[in-house]
């Protein structure tokens, strides 16, 4: 019983790991003019899938601390830093613990099987970029609108929601590919 906490956690202590690794590197936020894609859901939503709401969660949070450390050093991160420091906090941290919470939801609605069809990866990780997606873009526009049109144009919430479509595919394919290969390594988790 003991040896299967401790994998748990190192799992989880792995996957918080690599999801540091992307944000310190241009791995998980590939610049794109004030924007940029994000790769940064995978990690959230394999372990979320995989491991379960609570590892979900977890990741979810260190993802959001990390886009939160992040911010002062983006085009986008500092206009709303400049605006509120605490809307950065809520909408850096909120929509991305939101990521977890989806995927630890996938992983229990099909926790009882033993092996998951890849579709359902597909779910989850197009899923959970999605609710990314639309968290903090919707956040963003219901509280910054005014300030984000003036400073870069309102072509930036069409461009941001394609740029959500691509980063949705990309993450759904990337978290099947993963998770499925993983999957056996994993014991599912109630």
């Amino acid at each position: 019983m003991k040896n299967t906490k401790t994998a748990y956690l190192v799992r989880i202590a792995l996957l918080m790991a690599i999801t540091i690794v992307l944000a310190a590197t241009p791995l998980g936020y590939i610049p794109a003019g004030a924007l940029s894609f994000t790769i940064m859901v995978l990690p959230v939503a394999i372990g979320g899938v995989l491991l379960g709401m609570p590892a979900g969660l977890i990741l979810g949070l260190t993802f959001g601390l990390t886009s939160f450390a992040k911010a002062p050093t983006e085009a986008l991160g500092q206009l709303i830093l400049s605006y509120s420091g605490l809307l950065t906090v809520f909408v850096c941290i909120v929509p991305r613990v939101c990521v977890g919470l989806f995927a630890g939801l996938v992983h229990k609605l099909t926790q009882r099987r033993e092996s998951r069809p890849a579709w359902m990866y597909l779910i989850a990780g197009g899923g959970a970029s999605f609710v990314n997606t639309a968290l903090f873009v919707g956040l963003l526009f219901v509280f910054c609108r005014p300030l984000i049109d003036s400073a870069f144009g309102v072509a930036i919430w069409s461009s941001t929601l394609l740029g959500g479509v691509v980063e949705m595919v990309a993450n759904a394919v990337l978290t099947m590919v993963i998770a499925k290969a993983l999957e056996r390594f994993v014991k599912v988790r109630g």
